[in-house]
């Protein structure tokens, strides 16, 4: 899920705004089957980027210990860009299997997919302009708090992920290195 593994710069975010904006704009073409549009993007202020740092560094403290708890929060707070993509979560009307995920034709699914494609679409864009990313799904963002420490009703919505966003620190981005090759990954039929 990397389109950049190193964004740890804190650049100056006034920049930011246009390009974000043109990048959530390209975000949102995303294909989705039934005009649904179900994305959301929450982009974080300072107190917020607390709020989730502290949990989720009171998250991997209580795993590994307070060190290691305190080790990840000088971390993420060093993170520069933090944009939250929530996927609106699909109305049943009378169909529960619209809601279920292991039900291939329902709209919760089709949303989520959808969901990914426009996180997919957002990374391609902000990369394009020079900011490197990172879409992260740790276990912080599935946290029962993490909703309110954003400031979004999650049951109203769910976390499809958290991009980390900004110049990168080493320069031009470079493309990740790939394990396998199209020869790899693509079977012609007759």
């Amino acid at each position: 899920n990397n389109n950049n593994n190193n964004n740890n710069n804190n650049g100056d975010d006034a920049n930011w705004g246009p390009i974000l904006e043109d990048a959530i704009l390209a975000a949102t073409y995303a294909p989705n089957h039934r005009r649904t549009e179900p994305w959301r993007f929450h982009l974080l202020g300072k107190e917020s980027i607390q709020r989730v740092c502290e949990l989720n560094s009171k998250l991997v403290a209580a795993k590994k210990g307070q060190a290691a708890g305190d080790k990840k929060l000088k971390r993420w707070l060093a993170m520069p860009g933090w944009l939250v993509v929530t996927c609106v979560r699909s109305q049943d009307n009378g169909d529960n299997n619209n809601n279920n995920m292991e039900n291939p034709t329902s709209a919760a699914r089709e949303d989520y997919a959808a969901c990914c494609c426009a996180v997919q679409n957002l990374c391609l864009s902000l990369h394009a302009r020079g900011l490197g990313t990172k879409w992260t799904t740790g276990p912080v963002n599935f946290h029962p708090e993490f909703a309110s420490a954003v400031g979004f009703s999650g049951e109203d919505e769910y976390v499809v992920g958290t991009i980390w966003f900004g110049t990168p620190a080493s320069g031009p981005i470079k493309a990740p290195t790939k394990r396998l090759g199209v020869e790899d990954v693509l079977t012609r039929h007759n």
